[in-house]
């Protein structure tokens, strides 16, 4: 019995050590957290949203899981929290028309008493319109739109989140990820009458350098869609480029 021990003792420190070596070829920790900094600078259509020149601007914190690692790949699993984020509109605050007849120029300012999302800056160019009164004397009308921009404060969580690293055994890694989430805000965004609560999917990839096993550096693109799914009364949709540089700490 004592003879049977070990050989089950000196066997399991035999096998010990080639586990841990196991592990230690991956740049991919089984557990990690992540913070990022992120950016998009100008919405479009590019997958389903028609409301442009929308930006974003938050920090982000992500927990990610890795699921299995080959020689080839390693999957992971994520969650994000973004508690400092900001989503920008384009507005319309007001209109200003002069009006110039025969040499005699008119000044009329109006200003809203609150600045009116909209869908697209394109729409709204200043116009200038000229003519003959009805006196005959010549006249310009020149519409000035004063164009602003509003910021809302628009907190988002990302519950699910699936990530795949190419060859886990190099320090330097390209990989593709896909996400799923929410944006909850204090005002409908990106316009009236739409909705303080928005859906979110994303996709993309980037490049991921290790500095040992369990600390990298991320620079990340991705490709992110917003809207409510028409639970309010319009659906625009918002499609947006990020921008991301983050950190990660493996444990």
């Amino acid at each position: 019995m004592r003879f049977h021990l070990q050989l089950l003792f000196v066997g399991l420190l035999s096998v010990a050590p080639a586990r841990g070596q196991t592990e230690q070829r991956y740049y991919a920790p089984v557990r990690s957290v992540s913070a990022y900094a992120e950016y998009a600078n100008s919405s479009s259509h590019i997958v389903l949203g028609e409301d442009r020149q929308r930006k974003f601007v938050g920090v982000a914190i992500a927990y990610q899981r890795g699921i299995s690692a080959t020689h080839w790949m390693a999957w992971s699993y994520s969650a994000e929290i973004s508690p400092l984020q900001f989503e920008s509109d384009p507005t319309l605050a007001g209109q200003r028309l002069t009006v110039i007849v025969d040499g005699t120029t008119k000044v009329y300012n109006t200003r809203f008493f609150q600045q009116f999302p909209i869908e697209n800056r394109n729409l709204y160019p200043n116009q200038t319109f000229s003519g003959t009164t009805l006196e005959g004397a010549p006249f310009t009308e020149e519409l000035h739109n004063d164009l602003e921009r509003r910021w809302t404060y628009a907190p988002s969580v990302t519950p699910i989140g699936v990530s795949v690293h190419l060859l886990p055994e190099r320090r330097l890694q390209t990989f593709l990820s896909t996400t799923g989430g929410f944006i909850v805000s204090r005002r409908d965004i990106p316009e009236f009458d739409t909705s303080a609560f928005n859906f979110t999917f994303s996709f993309g990839g980037g490049v991921e350098w290790f500095r040992d096993h369990r600390r990298s550096w991320i620079v990340e693109y991705r490709v992110q869609h917003m809207s409510n799914k028409n639970i309010g009364f319009q659906n625009p949709g918002v499609d947006s480029q990020f921008m991301r540089v983050g950190y990660r700490f493996g444990f």
